[in-house]
């Protein structure tokens, strides 16, 4: 056994040598396929007298498995004694942090990043669990979006090491133990049962759970608050009847963000990586408010088109203008879920809606791709002139048609239930933010 022991520690050590290495292979990567671009082409290194011209496959989203997979692996793992035991150290750990991940927003995705980091920190691998439209119904009241849209924004973060889908809300330590976690990550503002239970009573008595900072200012709840504002108000998918302007408990009863953005922050998300005067840059623009399947897929599409993918994020002021209660997200909001994905590499904040040559010429850019937030079938806006003059623009394909509008008419067709589940939530957020609120820093 001491034998075993010793080579699994090696082992260990070697893992995270050679992911070193991986990311010192990129980066020379990168520097060789510069160098190589800027060579006349027939001076070019081609095959097979030579290596052939280094590129990097571009990211792709993660794959997900069903709970009942990996807990009949993990099963026969430990039947067979191939499981290393908790707190054993050659055990690589396995950190689990979950969610319904609704609409996904900054504070769900600052709180994957800071689960990343406790993993980071212990030689860890992150696993996200996602619960099913069933589980979140019977714990929280209807979801808006379905299981295949938030699977699909949850498997673009760039934070995820495996991602689990129908996992139970309660993370119990027989849960725990049947994926192999070690232990649990969530925010300060702890979730509450349908029986009103502590859902994470077990693994705090057992201390197999770590808290992190939940995100000021934002919520599905409080999203879902913005969004029945603007279907009160007089919006072209809602009735004129409900023009009444949206009053309660609504902790965004006044539709504006509270969120409260800092450098520190952005940089926390930021990859720090700017292109190479040889890279490929691709850029797509748009108002990305609230992030979608839609917008992940198109911004998927745009990546695949280069080796870089600034995006622009336009300003509040132009987002407005799709009509009253808009943006739902602020800028910075909606700048952070961007930073988040995999494919992003940069963004661009307050980006023109008009691209310029001067801002093509500053960025390098080689290749335009049309917004995902342009209506479908629509003439290509004069915002894009100069784009089409250059024979730079390419239009998307095959993405999911999902858009603002049709989360605004699924809160208007619903608006009920919706009502319904968030005066019980908003109850729960206003007694943690004014009684239960502390101190925490921030990882």
């Amino acid at each position: 056994m001491a034998d075993l022991a010793a080579l699994l520690s090696r082992e260990k050590e070697l893992a995270a040598a050679a992911l070193q290495l991986e990311r010192e292979r990129e980066a020379v990567q990168r520097e060789i396929l510069a160098l190589e671009r800027r060579l006349p082409a027939d001076s070019r290194p081609s095959p097979p007298e030579a290596k052939r011209l280094r590129t990097l496959p571009p990211p792709a989203p993660k794959e997900w498995r069903h709970l009942s997979q990996v807990q009949a692996e993990v099963a026969a793992r430990r039947a067979a004694g191939e499981l290393v035991p908790f707190g054993d150290p050659s055990r690589r750990p396995r950190v689990y942090v979950d969610g319904c991940f609704d609409m996904m927003h900054s504070g769900h995705f600052n709180a994957v990043r800071q689960a990343k980091l406790l993993a980071d920190e212990v030689g860890g691998t992150l696993v996200v669990g996602v619960h099913s439209d069933a589980e979140i119904l019977a714990n929280k009241g209807p979801p808006v979006m379905n299981d295949t849209e938030r699977l699909a924004v949850v498997a673009a973060v760039k934070w995820v090491d495996e991602l689990l889908f129908d996992t139970p809300y309660s993370a119990t330590l027989p849960f725990l133990d049947s994926i192999d976690a070690d232990f649990c990550v969530h925010g300060d503002d702890i979730s509450i049962n349908a029986d009103g239970t502590d859902a994470y009573a077990e693994a705090k008595a057992a201390g197999r759970i770590k808290i992190v900072k939940r995100t000021e200012g934002v919520s599905t709840t409080d999203i879902v608050g913005r969004l029945l504002l603007l279907t009160r108000s007089p919006h072209p998918l809602a009735a004129a009847s409900d023009a009444a302007a949206y009053v309660g408990a609504n902790i965004s009863s006044s539709g504006v963000s509270q969120f409260l953005p800092t450098t520190w922050r952005l940089r926390q998300f930021s990859s720090g990586r700017t292109p190479t005067a040889a890279e490929r840059v691709v850029y797509i623009d748009g108002e990305f408010d609230i992030l979608h399947i839609g917008h992940v897929q198109a911004l998927f599409e745009a990546r695949r088109r280069g080796d870089f993918l600034f995006v622009g994020v336009h300003d509040d002021k132009t987002a407005s203008k799709r009509g009253p209660h808009h943006p739902i997200m602020s800028l910075h909001e909606r700048a952070l879920s961007l930073l988040s994905l995999s494919c992003v590499d940069d963004v661009i904040l307050g980006a023109p809606p008009r691209i310029s040559a001067d801002l093509l010429r500053t960025m390098n850019i080689s290749t335009v791709v049309r917004s995902p937030d342009d209506p479908a079938g629509e003439p290509v806006p004069e915002r894009y002139g100069k784009a089409v003059e250059l024979g730079l623009l390419h239009e998307l394909h095959d993405t999911h048609p999902i858009s603002l509008d049709a989360i605004v008419r699924r809160i208007i067709d619903n608006r009920s239930r919706f009502e319904a589940r968030n005066a019980k939530r908003e109850k729960k957020e206003l007694n943690y933010m004014q009684n239960e609120k502390k101190y925490l820093p921030e990882l």
